[in-house]
């Protein structure tokens, strides 16, 4: 609401800050102004190879350089397989090994008592035709790694993932999490990257009558079987 003054020159001034004043908004309260913050650091989701910092996924650690060329070569077919690790007290991920590796050997990459991110290059046919997919795997085994460690590499994976595959363009197929290296059989790892696919659907089945005793069974008699019993 503007209140005109009165006012010996008539200046129009008068009412313009009146109308300024009366549009401010009321002072926020203490719980107003948290949430607000919030949402101001939720839009940094900025992802960066270099340096660590919280985004919408998670808490993304720089990615040391010797890590980051294993994936360029991971990704233009120099090297079959890439481990990557978390440096806790250096909040950095880090290269583990990138030991050549075939399908049978997968299961022995597979750490028991720590968690691990596994680039892995998967050579295959499918349908006649020669694939190489690279698939992500994301290895926990439980209860065996510390609550932290558990809560770091489970929230710097998508980060670490937004990084591969928009930084270095790479294509992964398939995103698998496991707590255990047996799981990655070959067969496992197919239907994985080549799901079946349910072509038709499955018919209703027509209802089953009331179960259990159905009474006392009725004769229906015909016109003329019911006279001749009359008479």
């Amino acid at each position: 609401m503007c209140f005109l003054l009165p006012s010996p020159k008539g200046k129009p001034e008068y009412c313009r800050i009146s109308l300024s004043v009366q549009s401010s908004p009321a002072p926020l309260t203490a719980a107003e102004e948290e949430l607000r913050q919030i949402k101001i650091n939720e839009v940094q989701t900025d992802v960066s190879v270099d340096a660590k910092h919280q985004t919408l996924q998670g808490v993304a650690f720089p990615i040391s350089q010797e890590a980051f060329q294993a994936l360029e070569k991971l990704n233009n077919r120099q090297l079959n397989y890439v481990q990557l690790e978390i440096d806790i007290k250096n909040e950095i991920i880090i290269l583990a090994n990138t030991i050549n590796t075939e399908l049978k050997d997968l299961p022995k990459r597979i750490p028991k008592d720590a968690a691990r991110y596994h680039f892995f290059l998967y050579k295959h046919s499918h349908e006649g035709d020669y694939l190489e997919s690279i698939v992500f795997i994301y290895s926990m085994p439980g209860y065996t790694c510390s609550i932290r460690e558990q809560m770091l590499y489970s929230s710097c994976k998508s980060p670490l993932l937004e990084i591969v595959e928009r930084q270095l363009q790479m294509d992964i197929i398939r995103k698998i999490e496991i707590d255990n290296g047996d799981e990655l059989t070959a067969d496992f790892l197919y239907e994985e990257v080549h799901p079946k696919q349910h072509a038709h659907k499955q018919s209703f089945a027509k209802p089953k009558g009331p179960s259990g005793k159905r009474g006392i069974r009725r004769i229906i008699r015909g016109p003329a079987e019911t006279e001749a019993t009359t008479e």
